[in-house]
């Protein structure tokens, strides 16, 4: 009985095929060449938390050390007096001021890389930075409880959620 239930599930399966997280399929290119081009070394997925050599412009992610091709996504842990963070919620608007009421900018992603600036805090509000199409946009709020700043996480670990 044990075996037909194993052979079942193992059927099943096959049949749905591998399950795919956010995680694999928002993964970037890691390259032999700053242009891009040469051999892939490696992937990393968005909401990596990485070493990133400011003076080569290496991307080092645990075993991979070469060139990301999408550099504009990396947001360095701490600049100042801001700090890379993520996106806990499933969506999040961003808000022309610091209350929940104010007009709506746009909608930031679950597991969306951003930068809050701690220094300008108000009443649980950040003010904060995003990317779009590989540009930084300085404004806007966020309620504090929707994301998680990434700057006291270990290198080489993941930024990401798979409950939002």
């Amino acid at each position: 009985m044990k075996k037909i239930i194993l052979i079942v599930l193992m059927a099943a399966m096959v049949a749905i095929g591998p399950v795919t997280t956010q995680a694999t399929v928002m993964k970037e290119v890691v390259t032999q060449k700053q242009n891009g081009q040469g051999s892939i070394l490696g992937y990393i997925y968005r909401g990596s938390v990485i070493k990133y050599d400011s003076v080569s412009k290496r991307t080092i992610y645990r075993n991979v050390n070469g060139y990301l091709n999408t550099g504009y996504y990396l947001a360095p842990a701490v600049t100042g007096g801001w700090r890379a963070a993520v996106v806990t919620a499933g969506s999040l608007n961003l808000r022309a001021q610091p209350n929940a009421s104010a007009k709506i900018i746009t909608t930031l992603s679950g597991n969306e890389v951003i930068r809050v600036n701690i220094s300008a805090m108000k009443n649980g509000w950040y003010s904060i930075a995003y990317n779009r199409a590989g540009y930084w946009y300085w404004e806007g709020w966020v309620n504090s409880k929707y994301v998680i700043r990434v700057d006291d996480f270990s290198y080489d670990s993941l930024a990401q959620f798979s409950t939002l």
